[in-house]
């Protein structure tokens, strides 16, 4: 989904259901995931070619948990 729809989804859930509902959350992270999704699909086209070492460190990034606290996947990004 477009970060357009799931701005309407979000906003509609907001408008018509209890705050504390778990479908609010669950759609300020898709919202939040569509977001950075149309973030790095732009830079991406915007970007000259990458080598391989660059996009492993990308890769890195990415695939590091972004949880507080939590184990990172991949290595470190260092």
């Amino acid at each position: 989904m477009s970060v357009a729809s799931r701005k309407a989804k979000l906003a509609g859930l907001v408008a018509h259901r209890d705050p504390s509902d778990p479908a609010i959350e669950a759609a300020r992270s898709q919202l939040r995931e569509a977001v950075a999704t149309a973030k790095i699909r732009e830079l991406v086209a915007a970007a000259p070619p990458l080598t391989a070492d660059q996009r492993a460190r990308l890769a890195v990034l990415l695939l590091a948990d972004s949880t507080p606290g939590g184990a990172r996947r991949g290595g470190d990004a260092a």
